[in-house]
């Protein structure tokens, strides 16, 4: 049952994917405030 399982998988990765990108913006600006902070 290949289908359901590639439904499956594209249903939990697209909401993970959408919040990567909104995340990815404070992400990129904490790891660098991080990395000059040290």
């Amino acid at each position: 049952q290949w289908d359901v399982l590639t439904a499956g998988g594209i249903v939990t990765i697209i909401p993970v994917c959408i919040m990567f990108f909104f995340a990815q913006k404070r992400l990129v600006e904490g790891l660098t405030a991080g990395a000059v902070k040290g």
